[in-house]
């Protein structure tokens, strides 16, 4: 009986323990998109809901002082084109340059 409780607890322990490497090895990015045309702390809220907003978006910070968003997102679920288009969408300008990096499990 004493066997049975410990091979069903190794294997509960097993599974949480592979549930939790599938998220360490999530398709997981950061990107800097800059952005022009933000003049205050409203406008970076406003882009930084619509970004919130957006499938596959984990964490937005947006500074309206350094007119860039920096946003982590899964890039199975989004692109950093749609991230584009969204902030756009806003009234703002997405500019072209960004800087991608990957997991920070690499």
């Amino acid at each position: 009986m004493m066997q049975k409780r410990q091979a069903i607890a190794l294997l509960v322990l097993a599974l949480i323990l592979s549930s939790g490497a599938a998220s360490v090895f999530a398709a997981g990015k950061t990107t800097t998109i800059h952005i022009q045309g933000m003049h205050c702390k409203m406008c970076a809220a406003s882009v930084a809901k619509a970004l919130k907003a957006t499938t596959g978006v984990e964490t937005v910070e947006v500074s309206f002082e350094r007119s860039e968003a920096v946003i982590q997102y899964d890039d199975q679920k989004v692109t950093e084109a749609r991230l584009r288009e969204v902030i756009n969408s806003t009234g703002f300008k997405a500019v072209e340059e960004s800087n991608t990096s990957g997991n920070s499990t690499d």
